[in-house]
């Protein structure tokens, strides 16, 4: 009877560990096959995105002139009709045995000190179809929750429209100095070392280093171009000054923009050099 005993636990021991087994081969099947649906559909066409929030700050604004492309190489190439830039993509599986797409990571990673490094994650994902993919950060501590969401489509028409706004909001926020100046190969940057810019949203602009101070105008305008980028839009200033400040009175166009960093340039007509200048965000 022992015997008999010894061999029906003996199986049943067999029968549930070759079930279990079993069950995880599946669940690990159904979640790559899941890894690969999604790696699919998203090389499949080019994406924008239509929704960043970013502590529960609204940056989409800062991605609507770009198209994204998941190429099957892993590289992510975001396009605009002025800027192109490369980062990388994948899914990995964050090694749960849950079978859903809540155990795949979404990485993205820009190596930029632009807007496009904040797209930079492990994203969680919560949703994906053939046309949109939704993602989540929920950051450790009180660091806030992160909501990205790509769609399948062109960005706008308007977007020289839309990138005026962007950086008259971003520019219109904290204070700002200038990080670089070259006047047709002469570097004079020095000359504003000290100084705190305020790029004031009814069009002073204010610069003041502690114990001097003095007052211009900003402005950003659409040079009525019929292409659709910040190439059409000059950035504006003007110091009514016989000093330095008078040096920065131009308008200038846009090499780059982000939140935190304004690159500008003016190229002069005939032989009167090219002009370089770049606020960063203090």
């Amino acid at each position: 009877m022992k015997t008999t005993n010894f061999f029906f636990r003996y199986f049943l021991f067999l029968g549930l560990f070759s079930f279990m087994i079993s069950c995880l081969s599946d669940d690990d099947t159904t979640n790559t096959s899941t890894q690969t649906q999604i790696q699919n559909t998203v090389q499949s066409g080019t994406w924008i995105i239509s929704n960043f929030i970013d502590s529960g700050n609204d940056e989409t604004g800062h991605f609507l002139c770009y198209s994204f492309v998941f190429q099957s190489d892993g590289t992510l190439v975001a396009t605009s009709s002025s800027n192109s830039y490369n980062g990388t993509w994948s899914v990995s599986n964050s090694g749960s045995n849950d079978d859903s797409s809540g155990d795949l990571d979404f990485n993205i990673h820009f190596n930029l000190s632009n807007a496009f490094e904040d797209l930079n994650d492990d994203w969680d994902i919560i949703g994906f179809n053939a046309n949109s993919i939704s993602l989540i950060d929920v950051s450790g501590g009180n660091g806030g929750t992160d909501y990205l969401t790509f769609v399948k489509g062109t960005p706008m028409d308007d977007c020289s429209s839309s990138t005026q706004s962007t950086i008259q909001d971003n520019v219109a926020m904290g204070t700002w100095r200038i990080t670089e100046f070259i006047d047709s190969g002469i570097d004079e940057t020095n000359h504003f070392t000290g100084y705190n810019f305020s790029f004031n949203s009814s069009g002073v602009l204010h610069a003041n280093n502690g114990s001097i101070s003095y007052d211009g105008t900003w402005s950003i305008t659409d040079s009525n171009s019929n292409d659709d980028s910040q190439d059409d839009l000059d950035f504006n200033i003007y110091f009514n000054l016989s000093n330095d400040f008078e040096d920065l009175n131009d308008d200038w166009d846009f090499i780059s923009h982000s939140p935190t960093k304004i690159e500008l340039i003016d190229i002069s007509g005939g032989n009167g050099g090219t002009d370089y200048l770049s606020f960063e965000k203090n």
